[in-house]
């Protein structure tokens, strides 16, 4: 079975599951602490390692999460490495917070700058999103120098490139004709 198939049906069981008895909140508290520990190298080994039982895998789950995360999640977790997907985890909690945006009309957009933008910049943006959307938005902001000026814009599938750095480039392809 492929990965994204694997991540998707594990992510999709605990979504359905938190939907179903209103844990989606909670349970998205508890994969973004999940998402910090994945990001700790012993943690890290823990997860990759061949040579660590499948017992002692799920006693350090036990340990490191019992009493932090709801009682479902913990009980994922612990499927989830009884099965050998541990080194999927990461994925399936982003599968799990496309399902939680996608529910609660959420819209990702990722905004790419030549400068930062203050916050009142951002909320023009958002605001301007929002309109012409009509969807709440999560706005992921980054700077890139290297598009000397404008914005690269992408929502979902969708770019629009309003950089100086694409338009000079278009601009050097139309002269080189």
């Amino acid at each position: 079975m492929n990965e994204s198939k694997i991540t998707t049906r594990y992510a999709k069981a605990i979504f359905e599951l938190a939907q179903e008895n209103n844990l989606l909140d909670r349970i998205k508290e508890d994969f973004d602490l999940i998402g910090q520990v994945l990001k700790i190298e012993e943690f890290k080994q823990l997860i990759k390692s061949p040579i660590i039982a499948v017992s002692q895998k799920k006693a350090a789950f036990q340990d490191v999460f019992k009493g932090k995360v709801h009682e479902y999640t913990l009980d994922f977790l612990l499927l989830v490495v009884e099965n050998k997907r541990e080194a999927y985890l990461g994925l399936m909690i982003l599968d799990f917070y496309d399902l939680y945006k996608k529910a609660l009309g959420i819209t990702e957009v990722h905004l790419t700058t030549a400068v930062d933008l203050d916050d009142e910049q951002k909320q023009l943006f958002i605001d301007a999103l929002k309109k012409t959307l009509n969807t709440k938005i999560d706005l992921h902001q980054k700077t890139d120098p290297q598009i000397i000026g404008g914005f690269i814009l992408r929502v979902e599938d969708k770019l629009l490139d309003m950089s100086i750095a694409s338009q000079l480039k278009q601009i050097k392809k139309e002269l080189t004709k």
